[in-house]
């Protein structure tokens, strides 16, 4: 099982902006990856700040689970068969889970749909995320460190295009989709 530290600056945008800074790289191409979200019923893993998923890319299924520390949020990644549950009986990831601790039953909470176009630039990947959740749709770039050096001067040099500077304005998509989630669940019940 791979295990990083995960350094990333990413930033929604608006529709217009994601389009104009996209031309700048015509050899992106866009993939769909699907990641269903899991956690138990009373978000065991959430409340232990972290998240967990299985991104499905072309019959491909990856594991990953990120825990919040001093350190920062290290990434657990394995490719496993399926995106099902019984995955989660893998002896490395059981014993993950077991260290947060998940004492009860692992399920599907919700989904994302991701459609991305990644650009290697040398010292990270530069992903430009459309996200689909819920009735929700939106543009988000990130910047993902693949080796050390200024990637926040890096990243507002690619946002002035559209005269941005990086800040910190969103969540997770973990957390956006599970709110749109539990908003839709709580509006279909009559609680606002």
């Amino acid at each position: 099982m791979n295990c990083n530290i995960e350094k990333e600056y990413k930033i929604l945008v608006t529709k217009e902006q994601f389009i104009r800074i996209l031309q700048d790289y015509p050899q992106a191409e866009f993939k769909k990856q699907v990641n269903t979200y899991y956690d138990t019923d009373d978000l065991a893993i959430r409340h232990a700040h972290g998240a967990m998923r299985i991104r499905t890319i072309d019959h491909h299924f990856l594991f990953t689970l990120k825990l919040h520390t001093k350190a920062g949020v290290e990434e657990y990644e394995k490719y496993v068969e399926t995106n099902d549950p019984i995955v989660f009986k893998d002896q490395e990831i059981a014993a993950l889970l077991k260290a947060i601790p998940v004492l009860s039953e692992l399920k599907r909470i919700t989904e994302l749909t991701t459609y991305r176009a990644m650009i290697f630039t040398g010292d990270a990947e530069l992903c430009f995320d459309v996200n689909r959740y819920g009735s929700c749709e939106d543009y988000e770039i990130e910047y993902e460190y693949k080796r050390p050096h200024d990637g926040r001067n890096v990243f507002n040099k690619i946002l002035a295009k559209v005269n941005l500077t990086y800040t910190k304005n969103c969540h997770s998509k973990i957390r956006r989709a599970f709110d749109a989630h539990f908003t839709l669940c709580s509006d279909k019940d009559g609680i606002q």
